[in-house]
């Protein structure tokens, strides 16, 4: 993003994996024109620049494509407060209906099911369940998703060992 309120900035990439039995089967990936210049902290973060994004589309556009492949398939995200907060100004400012995806935050579910654990990042959480992990790729969008589906998937798996199947069972244990 262009920065970290979702009524003043926007989204400068938008990145998704769709996973099947724990592997990536489809990526979305996409950099946004802002129409603005980057501030030096938001590169510094992303590694994204002001030259990468000069002949991307816009947000409404991108937008409207990672709608589409979306669908109606229920979303996981790490942190994902922010991220659903960023996509759903999207959604109203471009007119393009109510964002109703259901959504998984592994941050929450990790604090959740890893109580004897102090750090619940997403760098802290691909060491935790051994996900390959190159930090020089961290906060770019496809990377991040691809990461967090892959921590997503052995969290699951963890959970099914433990005989939790719902997010009641979750609440029990």
């Amino acid at each position: 993003t262009t920065g970290f309120y979702f009524g003043h900035d926007q989204m400068i990439e938008i990145g998704a994996v769709k996973m099947k039995d724990g592997e990536v089967i489809e990526r979305f990936d996409e950099l946004i024109n802002p129409g603005r210049p980057l501030d030096r902290e938001i590169t510094e973060v992303t590694q994204i620049t002001d030259a990468m994004l000069q002949d991307k589309d816009t947000e409404e556009n991108v937008t409207k494509r990672f709608k589409e492949f979306i669908k109606d398939y229920p979303l996981v995200a790490h942190n994902a407060k922010f991220d659903i907060s960023m996509i759903e100004m999207a959604y109203h400012k471009y007119n393009l209906g109510e964002f109703t995806n259901p959504v998984i935050d592994t941050l929450e579910l990790s604090r959740t099911m890893d109580r004897d654990y102090s750090k619940h990042s997403l760098s802290a959480l691909v060491k935790r369940y051994g996900v390959p992990f190159d930090e020089d790729h961290h906060h770019r969008a496809d990377y991040d998703a691809e990461g967090t589906g892959y921590i997503f998937n052995k969290m699951v798996q963890k959970l099914n060992m433990r005989d939790i199947f719902t997010l009641n069972d979750i609440k029990k244990s």
